[in-house]
């Protein structure tokens, strides 16, 4: 299943929580009424009533019409209220839950290590480093995912991740968690955090109105409407459990089988199935219970269960931790881990050694275990160009690889340590945005100077021009890498603040009167990244590429005269997607404008109506199997315009694939 298909697979089972949902609704609303109704007959006079009809059918209609609007207002003003809360995304759900934001200046060698490892993982992913959060007061080894999309996601980690996970085993983990960024999982785990909370606040109804009647007056006259309230509450709260029970069904039915394709995917991408398998097996022994009172209605979304077990193992929102290490290393490794863990603690017994250095003991063994399977490190083409095939990017979509990884590691080790410092601070990672369009000399350098000095200062200028000069050793493909470093310092900037600096990039960009290809794909990311809020997700307007057919032929002429492509490669390229009769446009009607529109309709296409248009992108650029840098700059620009995690390019990616 390729990552288009994984997103399908996401928003249809965002129709089978909407079909749940709604029985839970419907369950709800006739509880209510069989509540409202047996108050109304418990408070009715005897002469109110005939003992020749059923009780229920006695009721007046507007009792039962009061009891449903109650419920579905409840239930209604619930979710709204918690999806207005967490519309922000992905960094609202780590807030909710009492997380702290890690700064990339931490200190902490701990958070350090963390922090170095998602940042590996978004530049091998092709998408911005997310918020990286920790939960410090809880010591569970647990960690999960948030947002609406892959470019404004947030991780957030337990302390107990941290202190008893060794570096494998917390990559393995957050790999995991990768998985759901990439395949949309996060989108629909934030949707479902609005339904499950309405459908719960009709027990929250019933617990305060509890506690109102336990707390009533002493007053005999009064203690019967108090006990009234309590019997209503009591009632209201055994109904909430319907929604508690449903609430666990529909996690459940959404969450239980992408656990496996998650761990799996972890594997892949880190090519070391010891290093999940360790942090699953520390798990088992230990706990990944959270403390925190969201503990349940963000249960689906943690790495392993929140909570203890169901009553029912089909209402588990994760598969028992036994499987889920069968799977990734098989009879033969689970017995292995176990075996290193009775060694470690045969070993510690004379010694008094805690059981937590026992497990963490076998983990570091766990690690150093010989891997399953190897693999050649690539190396990325020079000026020359990159080799490769469309079909090898195309797999890489939203499945990075070793050696992703290892050119994601490789581009860290040569960040100056200069450009390290600076998008570790608040004025400094503007300097670095600002710096990858500084010229390279001459007028136009001179005239972007003084934009800087005049937009932010003269310290801020001064601090551009150095870091243009240390960044220049990275080359054209250290570019984009340092861009997704720098994107999540600058989200956090304030929407006016935002769009001033959107305003000055526009302006350097516009200093020389020319766009260039590269300055073309920062300002697309940048928009795409924090022009305006989170909004809930993207929807889908179009199922075919012959609804927007004009977009995509402005798109497919952007990348022919960017690529210096044949004419004639236009017309094929169309036709192939069955949009014949298209005309090539010229580059007078290529305005960014114009391209940024297009790039916003393109977004609206459906996941599985995605793969034909990319293919006939890369077509355009890469027909004989090379592109060059630039190109391949473009082509991310465009992805991520699309939501569309494109891994970086790699000469070596053909041979990987195949193997």
């Amino acid at each position: 299943m390729d990552f288009f298909e994984q997103q399908h697979r996401a928003r249809r089972n965002t129709t089978l929580m909407v079909f749940l949902f709604v029985l839970a609704v419907a369950a709800i609303v006739l509880s209510v009424n069989l509540v409202a109704a047996a108050t109304w007959l418990a408070l009715a006079h005897d002469t109110m009533l005939s003992r020749r009809a059923s009780l229920l059918g006695q009721v007046p209609a507007p009792v039962y019409w009061s009891g449903t609007l109650a419920a579905l207002g409840a239930i209604a003003g619930g979710s709204l209220y918690r999806i207005i809360e967490l519309s922000k995304g992905g960094v609202a759900v780590a807030r909710m839950v009492g997380a702290r934001w890690v700064k990339r200046n931490s200190e902490d060698q701990l958070e350090r290590r963390l922090l170095n490892i998602v940042e590996e993982m978004a530049i091998a992913s092709g998408i911005t480093v997310p918020a990286v959060f920790v939960m410090d007061e809880e010591q569970g080894i647990n960690a999960f995912a948030s947002g609406y999309s892959p470019n404004e996601a947030a991780v957030t980690v337990t302390r107990g991740a941290l202190e008893q996970l060794n570096r494998d085993e917390l990559q393995g983990v957050i790999g995991h968690e990768f998985s759901h960024i990439l395949n949309g999982d996060m989108r629909l785990n934030v949707r479902l955090l609005g339904v499950i909370a309405g459908i719960v606040l009709i027990g929250s109804v019933g617990r305060f109105l509890m506690n109102m009647g336990w707390g009533g007056d002493s007053d005999d006259n009064r203690r019967g409407g108090s006990v009234r309230f309590f019997l209503l509450g009591l009632a209201l709260w055994l109904i909430g459990w319907i929604g508690v029970f449903f609430g666990r069904v529909i996690k459940a039915a959404v969450s239980r089988e992408r656990e496996y394709l998650a761990d799996a995917a972890s594997v892949q991408f880190t090519r070391n199935p010891e290093g999940i398998g360790g942090a699953l097996y520390k798990i088992g022994r230990t706990s990944g219970a959270i403390s925190n009172r969201y503990a349940e209605e963000l249960s689906h979304m943690y790495f392993s269960a929140s909570v203890g077990k169901a009553f029912l193992s089909l209402l588990d929102t994760h598969p028992p931790i036994e499987d889920r290490i069968k799977r990734v290393l098989g009879d033969r490794g689970l017995l292995f881990i176990r075996s290193q863990a009775k060694k470690a603690g045969a070993d510690a017994a004379g010694e008094g050694v805690p059981e937590d250095a026992v497990l963490a003991a076998a983990g570091d063994a766990l690690a150093a275990a010989p891997a399953v399977m190897g693999v050649e490190w690539g190396q990325r083409a020079g000026d020359g160009g990159i080799t490769t095939s469309s079909g090898a990017v195309m797999a890489s979509v939203g499945r990075p690889t070793t050696l992703h990884m290892d050119y994601a590691r490789r581009m860290l080790q040569e960040l100056p340590e200069s450009v390290r410092q600076a998008i570790g601070s608040a004025d400094g990672v503007q300097a670095v945005l600002l710096a990858l369009l500084v010229a390279g000399g001459g007028d136009a350098r001179d005239t972007q100077a003084a934009m800087i000095k005049r937009s932010a200062g003269e310290a801020v200028a001064a601090q551009t021009l150095a870091l243009a000069q240390a960044l220049k050793p990275l080359g054209e493909s250290g570019r984009l890498p340092v861009l997704d470093l720098a994107i999540p310092a600058l989200r956090e900037r304030s929407q006016p603040e935002r769009k001033q600096l959107l305003a000055l990039v526009k302006d350097l960009i516009e200093a020389d009167r020319r766009v260039s290809v590269f300055e073309f794909v920062l300002i697309t990311i940048c928009r795409h990244q924090f022009d305006g809020e989170v909004k809930g997700g993207t929807p889908v307007k179009y199922r075919s590429v012959q609804s927007v057919s004009n977009q995509i032929a402005i798109v497919v002429s952007l990348l022919i005269h960017a690529g210096r492509s044949r004419p004639d490669r236009f017309d094929g390229t169309m036709t192939r997607l069955g949009l014949a009769g298209q005309k090539l446009r010229q580059p007078a009607e290529l305005g960014y404008k114009e391209v940024e529109a297009a790039l916003y309709e393109l977004k609206l296409l459906a996941p599985l109506a995605k793969p034909a248009l990319i293919k006939a992108c890369l077509a355009v650029v890469m027909p004989e199997g090379k592109l060059s840098i630039v190109q391949a700059e473009l082509m991310r620009a465009i992805c991520a315009a699309l939501d569309t995690p494109l891994p970086p390019i790699l000469d070596t990616l053909a041979e990987e694939t195949t193997q």
